[in-house]
């Protein structure tokens, strides 16, 4: 169901031309044909206007009187201050012609100021707006209605409407919802934020809670008002949920400032939002290491590459802006090389004015990011875990973890799956299409059913609600998001975060801060762990996880490898059979607890021709001419077809040198061929 929409303005705003009053007889007339109240309510609103006339016959004059004589003795109206000159008559008056002012306002004869609206606690403006035969009741009623079905409390859309709408019309003076702007949202809000500073404001005592220096309740109910408008088809934009403010300067150097908003400004035409901020927040770095060590430089250009040595010098003992008490993590310095390198190699190439005509700094200069192990979650956690999200009551949140799980995709890619994203292949199987993430670009995967199923339930709930699709930049096109939440993309936080933290406590899955050991990502590592622990190919993990290149998907692969598991259980599994120098350290237990710290870890990279060498990168490297008899070498009955091989080549080598009278050759041979044949002995009496 559609809003109604106001078929008529009394007088449009494009005409107003100042406040004025309506006459005594149009007063009257709509008063006794167009209002439905009680009999002693008539004679009240008609004394109502005769009084408030006879004080200001003029609505300019009343318009610049005091705010307090303007709202009138309520609640919120402090003692006039020293100085001023307020009228109790003319301020009873005030209060007692409201239903007058407000038929002013719908009639389009009086624009009433944002302090007065925010002084006046109660705008009943229904009753009048009836009496106009104006629609504005059932446009409300629909947006009410329409706010329910989209999931928001009955206490919140109880709140925000009547709150934000009148204030709203009564400013405009017109009642045509239709002709609402997104800017008349975002004025209304600007004014909230800006409350402790419009005129005459401090007369009043706003009984309202101030946060942040304004009362953050009135402006949500603001930008929920907007939702719903822009939802109901009267507004052409969604309201941000924070309005832009302009950006700080980067430098009190005018060079140093324009270059650096001018790289930003062309950073922002190829590259997503966070992107962005991230070079942002690099470049301000830059520019405070610039303005605390070279004050007296008026540019960049003097920079080479000793001087951002010394910046790099200079970051690691940095703190964060938001908390001075932490220093800044390895991967975040990490970021910041990389964009002012990239910043500097831009500027050089373009060849901008004040900077280096040459980079400074170059790609090896950031530092080789440290190479995680994928942290999976163990059976032990992952079956609870998954217990608690089926018991989660939103099905928002638990829609969300069941694809993570299942799907293996980022969380990015989750949160804005489209409405239609679930279909089959042929075969039947659930696929589910992802949206564009990380690498840029849309992608198939299949599904576990329980996931298809709880997608399956939360699309028939979506598809039941009225809301309009949301533009999506990346995209270039609007699109019905299926995780939508009170009017809006739901957050990444609320989706994935709340809900896990909330199992994570409850299963006694935290550390000693009391911060939950599992994050959504971990999924996404789970899906590719068990993905390579059951074979599948490199590029069926490319595809699920949506890798760029091999690399990352043979992590997988290398994590879970039989072959390395059954080579380490050959050689350090307890009773492994055993021949060389270092099999009777291990059979008896003489390796230290770092060495087989090490060895768990490195154990592929032992592996030589007949056996393996089990030497500690601490003891240096070998020095041994033959690793046959090296103390560190160690073989199994693996590698005995390969000794067989080596033996049958070393006595081939004796005769061809006895052949030639290289009595030398033929002696170094038959050592080796010696010592082969004592390894294959010691495997067959192990």
């Amino acid at each position: 169901m559609s809003a109604p929409r106001c078929s008529r303005s009394l007088r449009t705003t494009d005409g107003y031309s100042g406040p004025s009053h309506a006459s005594a007889d149009e007063y009257e007339r709509f008063v006794h044909s167009g209002l439905r109240g009680s009999r002693n309510w008539t004679p009240m609103l008609l004394q109502a206007r005769a009084e408030f006339v006879a004080h200001y016959p003029s609505m300019t004059r009343w318009a610049r009187r005091p705010l307090a004589e303007r709202v009138g003795p309520t609640i919120n109206a402090r003692p006039a201050p020293a100085g001023t000159l307020v009228d109790p008559a003319g301020a009873m008056a005030s209060f007692r012609a409201r239903p007058y002012l407000f038929y002013l306002s719908l009639t389009g004869r009086l624009r009433l100021d944002w302090p007065w609206l925010f002084g006046a606690a109660n705008l009943r403006i229904l009753a009048i707006a009836d009496g106009l035969d104006l629609p504005l009741r059932a446009q409300m009623a629909v947006l009410r209605e329409q706010e329910l079905g989209r999931g928001l409390s009955v206490l919140s859309v109880n709140k925000s409407l009547p709150w934000a709408l009148p204030r709203l019309i009564l400013h405009r003076a017109d009642p045509d919802l239709t002709t609402l702007s997104l800017a008349e949202i975002d004025e209304l809000r600007t004014a909230i934020r800006a409350v402790a500073s419009l005129p005459e404001i401090e007369q009043l005592d706003l009984k309202v809670r101030m946060q942040s220096g304004f009362p953050k309740a009135w402006y949500s109910s603001v930008t929920q008002t907007g939702v719903a408008l822009f939802h109901a088809g009267f507004i052409e934009a969604l309201p941000l949920r924070k309005q832009p403010r302009p950006p700080a300067a980067l430098s009190a150097v005018p060079a140093i400032e324009d270059a650096m908003q001018r790289y930003l400004r062309e950073l922002a035409v190829r590259r997503a939002h966070g992107t962005v901020t991230q070079a942002r927040s690099a470049l301000l770095r830059l520019a405070a290491w610039h303005a605390e060590t070279r004050p007296e430089q008026t540019s960049l250009a003097g920079l080479d590459r000793p001087a951002l040595l010394e910046f790099l010098a200079w970051l690691p003992h940095q703190r964060k802006w938001k908390h001075p008490e932490q220093p800044l993590s390895a991967v975040y310095r990490d970021h910041v090389i990389g964009h002012i390198a990239r910043f500097f190699r831009h500027a050089a190439i373009n060849e901008w004015p004040h900077m280096p005509t040459k980079p400074p700094l170059t790609s090896s200069d950031v530092p080789r990011q440290v190479e995680r192990v994928p942290r999976f979650i163990p059976v032990e956690q992952l079956d609870p875990l998954m217990d608690g999200i089926r018991a989660l009551a939103d099905p928002l949140q638990r829609t969300a973890l069941l694809v993570a799980r299942w799907s293996g995709a980022r969380s990015g890619e989750i949160r804005k799956l489209e409405l239609d994203c679930l279909d089959t292949y042929p075969d039947g199987t659930h696929r589910l299409r992802l949206a564009v993430g990380k690498s840029a670009k849309e992608r198939v995967v299949p599904i576990h059913p329980e996931a298809a199923e709880a997608v399956r339930d939360l699309a028939a709930r979506r598809r039941a609600q009225t809301d309009q699709p949301l533009f999506d930049q990346r995209l270039g096109r609007t699109v019905r998001y299926l995780f939508l939440r009170n009017g809006r993309l739901a957050s990444p936080d609320y989706l994935f975060k709340v809900g896990l933290t909330e199992i994570c406590r409850a299963l006694g899955l935290v550390d000693d801060d009391g911060k939950a050991l599992i994050h959504p990502h971990r999924f996404r590592h789970t899906m590719g762990t068990q993905l390579g622990e059951r074979g599948a190919k490199i590029q069926t993990i490319m595809k699920v996880l949506g890798h760029r290149s091999a690399g990352m998907s043979m992590t997988y692969t290398s994590l879970s490898d039989p072959v390395v598991l059954a080579d380490y259980q050959a050689v350090l599994a307890p009773g492994a059979v055993l021949a060389g120098p270092q099999a009777e350290a291990i059979r008896n237990g003489d390796l230290t607890a770092e060495a087989v710290n090490w060895l768990s870890t490195n154990f592929y990279k032992t592996e030589l021709e007949l056996g393996r060498c089990l030497r500690l990168p601490q003891e240096g490297p070998c020095e041994c001419d033959l690793y046959l008899t090296c103390s560190k070498f160690v073989t199994t009955p693996d590698y005995t077809p390969r000794l067989q091989t080596r033996l049958r080549t070393e006595q081939q080598l004796i005769c061809d040198a006895e052949n030639r009278g290289w009595d030398r050759e033929a002696e170094r041979h038959r050592r080796t061929a010696r010592r082969i044949q004592e390894l294959l002995d010691e495997l067959d009496t192990c």
